[in-house]
This record gives structure tokens, sequence and C-alpha cells, in this order.
């Protein structure tokens, strides 16, 4: 999951040009965003990969409550990453 994280912001964004004055720290204050978003994204992954072994291990599906508010925020935070790397791109744009 993390490999597949970090590919994607890899691919979607190009890297600032040391070259470039001013722009780097809010291109550094992007790349932090992103990786702050990342992380979160691979905690709340990490949540439903513990609750899905619970439910292998006991054999059967319980607790849903739990189980859809881990999924709920997985989906918040892959959208709050999918955000600070669009605003990124955007902003790398305009350089």
């Amino acid at each position: 999951m993390r490999h597949f994280v970090w590919a994607f912001i890899s691919l979607g964004i190009p890297q600032a040009s040391a070259n470039s004055p001013g722009s780097n720290s809010g291109w550094s204050v992007r790349m932090l965003r992103i990786e702050g978003a990342a992380a979160d994204v691979r905690r709340a992954a990490e949540k439903i990969e513990i609750s899905a072994k619970n439910v292998s291990d006991l054999g059967y599906l319980n607790n849903f409550p739990q189980i859809h508010t881990e999924l709920r925020e997985l989906a918040r935070m892959v959208a709050s990453a999918r955000l600070a790397v669009d605003v990124a791109k955007e902003e790398a744009d305009k350089l």
C-alpha cells in the first residue's frame, strides 16, 4: 500500500527546481501536506487490515459499526490525499 501511494505521488507531480527562487518554501509545504496525507491513508488502511485479520481469525464477520467507521475514515483520508496532490499539481503548473 505504501509503495502505491508514493508511486502515485511521484508520478503525478513534477519535481521542484532548485533554480526557481522563492517557490521552494511553498513547494516544500505542499510536499509536506502530501506526505502527511499519505501517512494518514496508510494508518487508516492499517486499521482496516487489523479488522480484516480479526474477521479472518474469528471465521465470521462481526462489529459492523467499527468496520464501517474505518472504511469511511479511509475514504476521507484518500479524498484528502487526492486534494493535496491536485492542489500541489495546480501550483506546479503555474510555475
